[in-house]
C-alpha cells in the first residue's frame, strides 16, 4: 500500500513541478530558482513551475494565466460523470484534475479562514461533495472496464494520471491473482 501512496504522491509532485503560464504584475528582474534564471518584468509572460507561481501570486508578484478548477467546472465534471452509463460515457478528464480539484479546495480553505464569509463555506462543502461523487462514481466505472481488455484500451485516453495508475495497477494485481491460482489449479492436477 505505501508503494501507492509514494507513486501519488509522486504524480502530485510532477504537477507541482508542471510549467505554467503567468503574467507578471511587478517587476523582480532576473531570478534564479533550482539554476534556472526567470526573468520577471511587468506585464510579460512568462513559464514558471507550479509551485513558483503560487508562492509569487501570493506576494502578487505574478498572475496565473492558466485557468484553474471552480465551483461550475466541478459542478459540469460532476453532471457528466453522474450521467456516465457505461466506462465508453466517460469524459476525459485533465491529466492532473484531481491535483488542480485539491488545489481549489485547499485554497477555497485559506480563504475562508481570512474571509469569514459562510458563502465560501458553502461552496467548500458543495465542492467536496461533488469531488466525492465524481471520485466514487468514476472508480465504479473503472472498475467495470477491468473485466475487459478491448474497454481497458477505450478508456485509457479518458483517465487521469492517477486514474490511470489506479486502472494500471489493479489490472496487475488481477492478472497476477488469475495467474497464481491457474498455477495452483495446475499443479493440483498434477499430484496424484
Amino acid at each position: 500500500m505505501s508503494d501507492i501512496i509514494l507513486r501519488l504522491e509522486r504524480l502530485h509532485a510532477e504537477a507541482r513541478n508542471r510549467e505554467v503560464r503567468v503574467v507578471v504584475t511587478k517587476d523582480l528582474g532576473k531570478i534564479i530558482v533550482d539554476g534556472k534564471t526567470f526573468t520577471l518584468t511587468k506585464g510579460i509572460e512568462a513559464e514558471l513551475p507550479l509551485w513558483l507561481a503560487e508562492a509569487l501570486a501570493e506576494k502578487g508578484v505574478i498572475n496565473l494565466a492558466e485557468n484553474t478548477i471552480t465551483i461550475d467546472e466541478l459542478a459540469r465534471v460532476h453532471f457528466s460523470v453522474m450521467n456516465a452509463r457505461s466506462p465508453a460515457d466517460l469524459e476525459p478528464l485533465p491529466s492532473n484534475f484531481y491535483y488542480e480539484a485539491a488545489r481549489y479546495l485547499s485554497q477555497l480553505r485559506d480563504r475562508i479562514r481570512k474571509e469569514l464569509d459562510p458563502k465560501l463555506l458553502e461552496e467548500r462543502h458543495k465542492a467536496q461533495e461533488y469531488l466525492a461523487e465524481i471520485i466514487d462514481r468514476r472508480l465504479s466505472l473503472i472498475l467495470r472496464s477491468i473485466k475487459s481488455p478491448a474497454t481497458i484500451a477505450e478508456i485509457s485516453s479518458k483517465l487521469s494520471k492517477e486514474e490511470h495508475f489506479l486502472l494500471t495497477t489493479l489490472n496487475n494485481i488481477i492478472d497476477k491473482w488469475k495467474n497464481k491460482l491457474t498455477s495452483l489449479a495446475g499443479n493440483e492436477t498434477d499430484t496424484p
